[in-house]
């Protein structure tokens, strides 16, 4: 047996790969203690007998300032612990800088060879683990708060423990003012003074600033027909991938560029809208690579809105994952106006069709000539609902965005006006009172959804009964398996005694909460189209808290806390 098949040697590989994912978190903790000794060292009384010997040597002024500079890198290692953790290049870099000069100052402040000894070993066994920390660094990252409570608590504690060892030196209310220019002040005065100054800074830095992993630029014209063309060539895409070409998000691609997934990203996590759409055999790999990509830069990957066919992958990689609603499908072979339970489906054909209305279905690239009028629609619809447009997981009106795909579109003539009849003959087809754009998607099971949906305050009544009964039964004559009426959110969660708290508040709010959103009468109205519900996921790492990442998609469709609390209220 060669040695390159020696299987030891791939166990051995494999063993070192998973203790290199523990080692930032090791490092974290060792540099941490490094810097909380260093600043216990700073803040109590050094040997007598070394501190005679090194007066000899060097001068009182570097023996204070080197004081001064091991109990401001004492804190430095306490901060830089928290990039190790999150593996951060710049902060392995400038962890090792700081080691080696605390274990100098340290000898030059009180020949503390103990304190230095340990520094220097912990720099030197964290010098060969560069590979270890490959994320991207940030100038400024404000701390999470665990870890800045843990910085708070530990530099009091240090503070109280210097306060304890100088309890017998008489203090005045004078010293506190003259650090600057009364060299016998004491020294732990000045360690406490800096150290109480810099983690009053880094707690308000902490505090007032917004966590975040980086900006990401949105796609531009390029990526959006680049985007396109995957999706034109797509083997599986779910109708929703055309969301990406709203142009607001980011766009990442496969290396061929036939697969493309849409994300955006909010605070520490990069948000998928959907699932991955082009090659089936690619998908993985995308997947694969935009959580790689995430993590690069200290962030977790979340997908929202994926259906069962993803699921699979997505626990391969590891992730977590709950339902978050159901999507109404309506399989339009088996779709029928016929039986007694669908009369109020017949009355709301028969009632538009007597007031005028008609339905049409018009190509890809028809809204631009018609982006007046379907814009005075839109207009009508989110004043009479007060509301404003939605983002990233809806659609929003605009022309180009609707030019992409079909317009199901409804036309009323009003039939109690003299001549009206004629005029519908001469060719004036009446005014558009309702329009919706339809998503195609591609692959099995190949389906259709309503994206945008606007009609006039004074459209007949059941408008919208009547342009998905005419949608339903247009895609089933094209040859399309079903058609999504969209998702009801928090649908189909269980309030059980074993089932997770996620699942449980979800339920509570899906039933109680109809002030905030009409949860169950958005499930009703679309329960009459008689749909298959078909449950809808959202996935993480187990160390991202879901409920977060599902207000995050909250805060990105509303437009922010304005739109998500009501100001400006608006329903799909």
């Amino acid at each position: 047996m060669t040695a390159s098949t020696d299987p030891r040697k791939g166990v051995v590989r494999r063993l070192l790969a998973l203790a290199g994912e523990a080692t930032p978190q090791m490092f974290a903790v060792a540099v941490f203690a490094g810097g909380a000794l260093t600043l216990v060292s700073a803040v109590t009384p050094e040997f007598a007998d070394r501190l005679r010997a090194l007066s000899g040597a060097v001068s009182p002024r570097l023996i204070d300032l080197s004081h001064f500079a091991s109990s401001v890198i004492g804190l430095f290692l306490l901060l830089l612990s928290a990039g190790l953790w999150r593996r951060r290049r710049g902060a392995y870099w400038t962890t090792l800088a700081a080691l080696v000069a605390g274990a100098v100052f340290s000898l030059l402040k009180g020949l503390d060879w103990e304190e230095a000894a340990i520094l220097m070993v912990v720099a030197a066994l964290l010098f060969p683990c560069k590979t270890a920390f490959n994320r991207r660094s940030r100038l400024l990252e404000p701390l999470r708060p665990g870890w800045l409570a843990l910085l708070v608590g530990s530099v009091l504690a240090v503070l109280w423990l210097g306060f304890f060892a100088y309890r017998d030196v008489a203090y005045t209310d004078g010293l506190w003012w003259e650090l600057l220019t009364n060299r016998q002040a004491s020294g732990f005065i000045r360690a406490a003074a800096v150290l109480s100054i810099l983690t009053l800074a880094i707690a308000v830095v902490s505090l007032v600033s917004a966590p975040g992993s980086g900006r990401r630029r949105l796609g531009n014209a390029e990526d959006h027909a680049l985007a396109l063309a995957a999706l034109a060539q797509a083997d599986r895409a779910t109708p929703e991938a055309w969301l990406a070409a709203l142009g607001d998000k980011t766009l990442m691609f496969s290396q061929s560029g036939r697969s493309v997934l849409a994300y955006r990203v909010r605070g520490r996590r990069w948000i998928a809208m959907g699932e991955p759409a082009g090659l089936r055999s690619e998908r993985r790999e995308l997947l694969w690579s935009f959580a790689e990509q995430a993590d690069s830069y200290g962030a977790a990957a979340v997908f929202y809105s994926v259906g069962e066919d993803l699921l699979a992958d997505l626990a391969t990689m590891g992730m977590a994952m709950r339902k978050v609603g159901e999507t109404a499908v309506v399989p339009v072979a088996a779709f029928s106006l016929e039986g007694k339970s669908k009369q109020n489906l017949r009355t709301a054909v028969s009632r538009a069709e007597r007031e005028g209305a008609t339905f049409e279905i018009l190509p890809p690239g028809s809204a631009s000539a018609l982006a007046a009028e379907l814009k005075s629609v839109s207009d009508a619809w989110l004043d009479h609902h007060n509301g404003t447009e939605k983002t990233f997981s809806l659609g929003r009106f605009d022309a180009a965005y609707l030019d992409l795909t079909p317009l199901a579109v409804v036309r009323q003539v009003d039939v109690a006006t003299p001549g009206a009849a004629l005029g519908a003959a001469s060719g004036d087809r009446g005014r558009i009172v309702a329009f919706a754009n339809l998503l195609p998607g591609a692959g099995q099971p190949r389906d259709l959804a309503i994206d945008l949906m606007r009609h006039r305050p004074d459209a007949p009544p059941g408008v919208m009964d009547y342009l998905f009964i005419r949608a339903i039964q247009w895609a089933g004559r094209e040859g399309y398996q079903g058609l999504d009426l969209g998702m009801a959110p928090l649908a189909g969660l269980e309030d059980r005694r074993l089932a997770p708290i996620f699942a449980r508040v979800g339920a509570l709010v899906f039933e109680e909460g109809g002030a905030l959103y009409g949860f169950q009468g958005l499930r009703a109205f679309k329960s009459k189209f008689a749909p298959e519900w078909r449950p809808r996921f959202i996935a993480a790492p187990p160390s991202t808290p879901l409920a977060m990442a599902l207000l995050d998609v909250a805060l990105l469709t509303s437009g922010g806390w304005r739109g998500l609390l009501g100001i400006g209220k608006g329903r799909r």
